[in-house]
């Protein structure tokens, strides 16, 4: 049984959330940092996918309405709506050497498995779907985005618990100019009906309560042993340099 480190941490603001994800990895990559369980939640944001195009996912005159922060991330996969009322996690690792699984066994798929054994403590009847979806009664409900990068492998998911699913459609275009986004080789959103834990149980589910099974989820689905620990000084200070070079700056954020 591998020990892994729980990194229960979230910031008020998307970019510097964004922020820390990549500064865990680039020190879990390096040896620097344990593998990593992280827990953590936005206030309202629209993220966007490496390779999209934040004008063509997203209304942004909506986003400036609403107050929903646009930042993009370093994964891949579509544009996704946070907000306090969702619960995010990350599984961070060294990346396998070449002769061992890919990054997709390490933590892709069983990243996801980690939100179908989590929706499933909290009574739902989930359904994966390929590549990065989980549904219930054919709504989407959870779904992922992965990356190999500075010698680690990162995956972050997402469960909707008692998110404010009315704004989703108010941001997000619908539908999307798919000449544009094709010309120009972008990766474009699929447009799912969502729903929530709030609106499949009929009544608001404890941040804590989700937490907890996705802790449980992960135990068993790693064979891990998690213990809480802070982030590292170097980690704080990588994000806070990230979020004034990166994160922070529409160059990142707004450049496609």
């Amino acid at each position: 049984m591998q020990t892994w480190r729980l990194l229960d941490l979230e910031y008020a603001d998307a970019r510097s959330n964004l922020a820390l994800e990549e500064a865990v990895a680039r020190q879990v990559g390096a040896g620097e940092s344990p593998p990593t369980l992280r827990l953590w939640r936005n206030r309202r944001a629209a993220v966007i996918g490496e390779n999209q195009s934040a004008n063509l996912e997203l209304q942004l005159d909506a986003c400036r309405e609403f107050g929903v922060e646009v930042v993009r991330r370093f994964t891949g996969g579509g544009a996704v709506y946070h907000d306090l009322g969702n619960v995010n996690y990350s599984i961070c690792a060294p990346k396998p050497s070449p002769s061992s699984l890919d990054f997709t066994q390490t933590v892709f798929r069983p990243g996801l498995q980690c939100a179908v054994a989590c929706l499933k403590t909290l009574g739902l009847d989930p359904t994966q779907v390929p590549v990065n979806t989980v549904i219930v009664h054919g709504r989407k409900i959870s779904g992922g985005a992965a990356a190999a990068r500075w010698g680690a492998v990162l995956y972050h998911g997402s469960i909707l618990a008692n998110t404010d699913l009315d704004i989703i459609w108010k941001i997000l275009r619908r539908p999307q100019p798919p000449t544009a986004a094709s010309a120009a080789r972008l990766v474009q959103s699929t447009r799912l009906p969502v729903t929530s834990l709030k609106m499949e149980l009929g009544r608001e589910v404890a941040i804590d309560d989700v937490k907890r099974a996705l802790k449980d989820a992960f135990t068993r689905t790693f064979n891990a042993r998690l213990i809480l620990a802070p982030p590292t000084e170097q980690e704080l200070y990588r994000t806070a340099r990230l979020v004034n070079e990166k994160y922070g700056r529409d160059e990142w954020n707004l450049k496609m």
